[in-house]
């Protein structure tokens, strides 16, 4: 099976709660790995961990990374279940911070253009020089935003995670309850992504979660399925 994620960012609009979340896309098919989003030093219960240690791997996307919070990242390590790694954005930490131990674990994300750094080649290159053991998560709508295009952007590490969405150009009219700047690809006539050379890395459908057409997370499922195979 591919290495399709679903990203639980999707919920950030509604109170859903972990398990609600875990729960919800149990209607799903053909995914295989969940993208967790929680607050630092959550402690997971039995239910919800009972939920994740279904799917082959797990990764956790971090809101921020200080010192501080260094045993609660080896707590997240050692309790979810298939942990595969942290996706971080690197504009949002000090660098020099960072546990040695912990970098491993660590997947840089590129960044939006809201942000100061990170959303250049050269700047991502850099950073992985600097960090030749992390891993890279590349956001597919950030290089939009920036006006990036993908065959340019020559970054000198593989990717081991793409975050697909694009962004949203003309859905508010019919879509207007979608409150976000980004989209689903399924929604875009014109997106023509090779997904094909990535099939080896973990794909997440990140960002907008429709409460009232949950369709639409699995035709963006279906989109990239077909995309690894064409």
């Amino acid at each position: 099976m591919n290495k399709i994620s679903i990203s639980l960012w999707w919920f950030y609009y509604f109170n859903y709660n972990l398990l609600e979340k875990l729960n919800y896309i149990k209607q799903f098919n053909n995914f295989n790995w969940v993208e967790i989003h929680i607050k630092h030093w959550y402690k997971f219960n039995k239910k919800e961990l009972y939920q994740l240690k279904k799917y082959k791997y797990n990764t956790l996307h971090l809101n921020w990374y200080n010192k501080e919070d260094e045993d609660w990242l080896k707590y997240c390590i050692k309790t979810i279940p298939n942990f595969k790694h942290f996706v971080l954005h690197p504009d949002s930490i000090n660098l020099e911070d960072l546990n040695k131990e912990l970098i491993q674990y660590i997947s840089f994300e590129n960044m939006d253009p809201r942000k100061e750094a990170f959303q250049t080649d050269k700047e991502m290159n850099k950073l992985f020089k600097q960090f030749p053991n992390s891993k890279f998560t590349l956001d597919i709508n950030h290089l939009e935003e920036n006006n990036i295009n993908i065959d340019t952007f020559k970054v000198k590490k593989e990717v081991n995670q793409i975050h697909f969405s694009v962004v949203n150009k003309n859905y508010y009219k019919k879509y207007n309850y979608i409150n976000t700047s980004h989209a689903l690809s399924c929604l875009e006539k014109d997106f023509n992504f090779k997904l094909k050379k990535y099939k080896n890395s973990i794909i997440t459908i990140e960002w907008v979660y429709v409460k009232y057409k949950p369709n639409l997370i699995q035709k963006e499922i279906n989109l990239i399925s077909n995309l690894l195979k064409n």
